[in-house]
């Protein structure tokens, strides 16, 4: 194997376009990981913004399979989980629902499976309450991340079904109250997040390389 190629496959969080390129996590991870390995490491940016997984897997050919990844890492649910509308206002119900949400990550993990690569899992993160639709009634009734705490356990569920690696965003966020400084507009990390972010995910993707690739 002359490299170890990785396909980032996500939504706007993964895309990073509100960072520098070499800020991103996916480029932090890149680098780091070919240090640490030894070895060539491509990790390959396949973040489209406001995506959701229904989307996704129109596009898993193109934008995935076609780079003949090793491991693929899957990074949606902030858009399916939410209110928010690319193409109008805010509506009442998830754009993505549950069920589906679920489905489709099965589908997503199986199809990078049957492909010959290792889909890893990372849940979606939470939002700040610095997010501009914070105030819709659904958020000050539930909670702003009812939803978003919702789906990470979807994807964790999904995760054990499959027995895939999991790297907990979700939770790491969750658990540091700290972290919400990284989320200034509400969802999309600061250089600052995806540094913290790229600590995860390079530490969950070296042990994969190590244990589950096939060399």
């Amino acid at each position: 194997m002359e490299e170890i190629r990785i396909v980032a496959f996500g939504d706007s969080i993964t895309k990073g376009d509100n960072v520098k390129p070499e800020e991103r996590f996916t480029s932090i991870a890149e680098r780091e990981l070919t240090k640490l390995t030894g070895r060539r490491v491509r990790v390959i940016n396949a973040g489209v913004n406001s995506d959701i997984t229904t989307l996704a897997l129109r596009r898993i050919d193109r934008d995935v399979l076609s780079h003949r990844p090793h491991i693929v890492t899957v990074m949606f649910g902030v858009n399916d989980a939410g209110f928010f509308r690319p193409d109008g206002p805010p509506a009442d119900t998830p754009r993505v629902l549950p069920e589906e949400y679920e489905e489709n990550l099965r589908r997503i993990g199986g199809i990078i499976s049957s492909s010959g690569a290792i889909p890893v899992f990372g849940t979606p993160l939470p939002m700040s309450p610095s997010y501009p639709l914070a105030d819709l009634p659904q958020y000050r009734e539930h909670g702003l991340n009812y939803l978003v705490d919702l789906y990470a356990d979807i994807m964790r569920r999904v995760a054990r079904e499959l027995d895939a690696p999991l790297i907990d965003f979700h939770r790491a966020f969750s658990d540091d109250p700290s972290t919400q400084s990284f989320l200034p507009d509400g969802i999309h990390p600061t250089a600052e997040g995806h540094a913290f972010m790229a600590k995860l995910y390079v530490e969950k993707l070296f042990e994969v390389i190590r244990t589950r690739l096939k060399a």
